[in-house]
Order: C-alpha cells, then sequence, then structure tokens
C-alpha cells in the first residue's frame, strides 16, 4: 500500500469515527436535564478529562507502542452511555458515566491522531481531515438529542465504531519507518527552540479556542444557522489541511489569520460573511499541529495532547472572562490575531524552504 493510498484510508476511516464519538458524547450531553449551574460544572468537568487527559494519553501512546487507546475508548464510551440512559444515573453513578464518556472521547482522539499522523508521510491533510469530523459529530450529537430519536439507536452507532477501530490498527502493518517516526514534519525554521514553538502553539490555540466565544455573531439565532456554524468550522479545519500540502504552511497561516478578519469583524448581522471568516479561522488547526509536530517527531500524541489542553485553557477563560461588548470583542480579536500572526510568522518556514 502507498503512503498516500494508507493515509488516506486513515483520514477517511477516522473522520467518520470521530463524527460518530461526538454525536454519542453530545447526544448524552444535552439530554441532560438540569440548572444552568449545574450544566457548567458538567460542561467543564467532561472538558478537563476529555481534553486535558489527551496529553496523558498521548505520551503513553508514544512510549508504550502496544498501548492500542482506540480499542479501550470504545467499551469506555459503551458502557457510560449505557449507564447514563439505562440506569437513570443519578449522583456517583452520573459521575462514573460521565467520566467513562469524557475519558473514552480522549482516547478516540489520540487514537486517530497517531494513526494519522504517523502515516501521513508529512502531509496535514489526513490529521486535518479527521479533526474536522468532530465539528460534525456535535452538532449532529444535539439535533438528535433534541428529537425522540431512541438512545439505543445511538448506542448502536457507538457499537459500530468498534470494528471502524480494528480496521485502523492494521493500517500500521507496513508503515513506512519514516512515516511512523515523522520525518516529513519539517514546517518550522532550523534553530527555533522547541520550547518557544510549543510556547506559541499553546497561545495560538488558546487564543482561537476564546475567540470562538467572542466573535461578533448576531445573526446565530436558529438551529439550522448554528448547523450552517458548526459545517463551516469542520470544512475549515479540513481545509486548512488541504491548503497547507497545496499552497504552503506558511500561507495558509496568513489566509487562516489575517484574512479572517475582515469577514469575522464585518460579519456580525451577515451570516454568508461570518460564516467564510469563520472557515478561514477554523484553518489554524492544522497549521498549530505542523508547528507543534515538527519539534516533537518523537512524541506526536503527546503533541497533539498539547493542542488540546490549550483548548481546554482557551474555552476555561471564555466561561468566566467575556464581554457583552461589541467594541470589546472586536478589539480583543485583532489585538490577540496580530500577536498570533507575529508567533506563526516567526516559528514557520517560508514555504519554498517546507521539507
Amino acid at each position: 500500500m502507498t503512503v498516500k493510498g494508507r493515509s488516506a484510508k486513515a483520514a477517511i476511516l477516522y473522520f467518520v469515527i470521530h463524527m460518530l464519538n461526538e454525536v454519542v458524547c453530545f447526544f448524552m450531553l444535552y439530554r441532560i436535564v438540569q440548572d444552568p449551574v449545574f450544566i457548567a460544572m458538567v460542561a467543564l468537568i467532561y472538558n478537563a478529562l476529555a481534553f486535558v487527559s489527551q496529553f496523558f494519553w498521548g505520551s503513553l501512546k508514544d512510549l508504550l507502542e502496544k498501548f492500542r487507546p482506540g480499542i479501550i475508548s470504545i467499551p469506555l464510551l459503551l458502557s457510560g452511555f449505557l449507564i447514563f440512559f439505562i440506569a437513570d444515573a443519578k449522583g456517583v453513578l452520573f459521575w462514573i458515566s460521565l467520566t467513562l464518556l469524557s475519558i473514552g472521547n480522549a482516547l478516540i482522539h489520540i487514537s486517530g491522531a497517531e494513526l494519522t499522523i504517523r502515516t501521513s508521510g508529512g502531509k496535514l491533510t489526513p490529521v486535518a481531515v479527521f479533526v474536522s469530523g468532530g465539528s460534525f459529530g456535535v452538532i449532529l450529537g444535539q439535533v438528535l438529542a433534541s428529537t425522540e430519536i431512541s438512545f439505543w439507536w445511538i448506542a448502536l452507532c457507538c457499537a459500530l465504531m468498534f470494528p471502524l477501530v480494528l480496521i485502523g490498527e492494521k493500517l500500521y502493518k507496513g508503515n513506512p519507518k519514516e512515516c511512523n517516526d515523522c520525518t516529513g514534519y519539517n514546517y518550522v525554521i532550523t534553530g527555533r527552540k522547541a520550547l518557544i514553538v510549543i510556547f506559541a502553539v499553546f497561545f495560538i490555540v488558546t487564543i482561537r479556542s476564546y475567540l470562538g466565544y467572542s466573535i461578533p455573531m448576531a445573526w446565530k439565532t436558529t438551529l439550522w444557522q448554528s448547523v450552517l456554524l458548526f459545517v463551516f468550522m469542520g470544512i475549515g479545519k479540513a481545509l486548512g489541511g488541504v491548503l497547507s500540502d497545496k499552497i504552503g504552511i506558511r500561507k495558509t497561516a496568513i489566509i487562516s489569520i489575517i484574512g479572517a478578519l475582515p469577514f469575522l469583524l464585518l460579519g456580525n448581522k451577515i451570516m454568508a460573511v461570518s460564516l467564510i471568516g469563520i472557515m478561514f479561522f477554523s484553518m489554524t488547526m492544522a497549521v498549530t499541529i505542523g508547528m507543534v509536530i515538527s519539534v516533537m517527531k518523537i512524541a506526536p500524541g503527546a503533541g497533539f495532547g498539547v493542542t488540546t489542553v490549550a483548548l481546554f485553557a482557551g474555552t476555561t477563560i471564555a466561561s468566566f472572562v467575556r464581554s457583552g461588548s461589541l467594541v470589546v470583542n472586536i478589539s480583543i480579536i485583532v489585538i490577540t490575531s496580530a500577536i498570533c500572526f507575529l508567533m506563526a510568522m516567526y516559528v514557520l518556514k517560508p514555504d519554498k524552504e517546507e521539507k
């Protein structure tokens, strides 16, 4: 099997797995009926377990070749899901079900990241396509939770993920050593210190996560508009990888950070304009993954975990520090985007020097 064929299969496979994973998780989360304070606490704990733990699980996968996070994840997801619905989980049972669901989610992410990064030959499209599946799954899970559909259908989707994960494990067989060792990831200027690059990635992802709550979107008032929002986010995440491979990661960074600004700032009441900005804005995901793996070739799972810890940091900050002022939010977007742009330009190689 060629590198291109293997990476394409890994990308499509984990796009589907990631989407189903988020459908299961968000179907359950949006079926929780409690007061707003309790819901906020659940969201914080879920995000902490699902995002922050990925650094640990990724590091473990990097250290132990025989560790198979994907195979472990499905029983955890399914058991947490079924405990919640069958046992009508309350009290301790509820927190057990939430913990199982969150850890299962984290393990699926690491399984997908490791496979799509280690089989890609240094290309960013596979991991970007994998990550993009989450956006479609999040909104689909929310929509399904608002219907009368039985939880058993969602449980079936969860169970069907297991054979897909097993297919993914077989893709490691015959994978070239240079791919497995991530030697193709060379997007960072020679001589840039790894810690500086990791800090830049952490900062950019944290800001991207925080700004997701600050973008002016007065137009978003209905469910179908929320669906469009998540669809364009997913398209943007995948497009970031495709463009990085086609025109270069540095040009993609310019489009995603600077090119998105006018659309984000002028699209408050114009949905089409705002969606274009959100699509461009979401492209930074692939750029940051390319940056961090370039300096963490021996530990791509941990590198991916750096970005998910930063996502948690951004969402947590947004939960406690958020302005309702349009002027303040626009100022934050402009200033932080400028800083992120300068950091990216300091770290990334000129496109002609890649590889």
